[in-house]
């Protein structure tokens, strides 16, 4: 059986053709740059003196792309894009709009500017370079991909605790981890991202099942795949995915999920960070302390067992230092032998519990 997973983060775009025939340390694996970073320095490199840039195609992570965009709006360039493409910027097509970017199907009457494609899921590069060792996708029994989706919100409200409001709805009726993963006939209409990244998969592979979930709970789930850590699956655990913009906390007991907390990466320091993850163990962390105000904000769904009741912290992702020097006794998750494709076996664990 064969599962082409696909993990899109805000560095890499970490892909794994797993194949159960092989030992996973044989699977077909690669890392390469997100997407995001690449439009956004096509962006960067346009003409200083082209006034004006129309992008289409798909929605797609917002990261460096964005911020390319919102370099382009300082200077006093003008920027249009369809609506498909503008929930890359954010998730309410009015907060866009407010940027000063014109949302609009079509180029306007007389443009000669710059015409720009997003598309953060052509799978035309990977189709290539597995032909050229001689595999391809074939007979493939499904494909999955992790993608961020902040969840469309109202205007006024925060797109930070918005993300977080969507996951804790969605566990509370299931609190498995693999539930915020959904077939792409199911991906819910507030995930606009997470539709997007369906339907180019469906296009592309009509004959192959898709999932979609989000990357934070796939490296969640990936940790699993690691042997020390299912050891004690049955336990207490808490797994942390220190991503390259967002870090997820999650604590699970019995494979279940009991609180999950997420912030920006970029603002975490070893010792003030463990401190805070010991008072969320406690239970006695909460989403509008000070602490939280920059991040995306936490819940809990059952009672913590406490730092001291912990049978392991796992630790995964670019960032995965984060905690060095911090006190905590802690283990590096690598399922295969490498931490990078920890994304996609939480990929390939869904489609096993989900699809096949």
């Amino acid at each position: 059986m064969k599962i082409l997973a696909i993990d899109i983060g805000a560095g890499t775009q970490d892909i794994l053709l797993f194949d159960s025939r092989k030992q996973l340390e044989n699977c077909i694996k690669v890392v390469l740059p997100s997407p995001s970073p690449l439009l956004a320095a096509r962006i960067d490199a346009l003409d200083a003196t082209g006034d004006d840039l129309f992008v289409d195609g798909h929605t797609m992570g917002g990261g460096s792309f964005s911020r390319a965009i919102k370099r382009r709006l300082a200077a006093g360039k003008r920027v249009c894009m369809t609506p498909q493409v503008a929930y890359s910027i954010r998730n309410n097509l009015e907060d866009v709009a407010d940027l000063g970017i014109e949302i609009r199907e079509d180029p306007p009457p007389g443009f000669t500017g710059a015409l720009l494609h997003a598309d953060e899921l052509d799978l035309t590069p990977i189709l290539d370079l597995l032909g050229s060792v001689g595999e391809g996708l074939e007979g493939i029994a499904a494909v999955a991909v992790a993608v961020q989706d902040h969840g469309s919100y109202l205007s006024g409200e925060s797109n930070r605790k918005t993300r977080l409001a969507h996951m804790r709805r969605r566990l509370e009726e299931n609190a498995d981890p693999l539930s915020l993963s959904y077939p792409a006939g199911q991906v819910p209409a507030v995930f606009p991202r997470m539709a997007s990244a369906a339907g180019r998969l469906s296009e592309q592979l009509p004959h192959a099942p898709t999932l979609i979930m989000d990357t934070a709970p796939a490296a969640a789930a990936g940790c699993l795949a690691d042997p020390v850590v299912a050891a004690r699956a049955d336990g207490n655990l808490l797994v942390i995915n220190a991503g390259n913009g967002h870090t997820l906390a999650c604590i699970l007991g019995g494979g279940k999920v009991v609180a999950l907390l997420e912030h920006h990466t970029k603002r975490l320091e070893p010792v003030p960070f463990a401190s805070y993850l010991e008072a969320f163990c406690r239970g006695e962390a909460r989403d509008d302390d000070d602490y939280m105000a920059s991040g995306h904000g936490l819940f809990y769904i059952g009672e913590p067992p406490g730092m001291e009741n912990l049978d392991m912290i796992a630790i995964t992702g670019p960032n995965r230092e984060l905690l060095e020097g911090s006190g905590l006794d802690f283990h590096y998750p690598s399922p295969g032998g490498d931490m990078m494709m920890t994304g996609p076996m939480g990929l390939v664990k869904a489609v096993l519990a989900r699809l096949c």
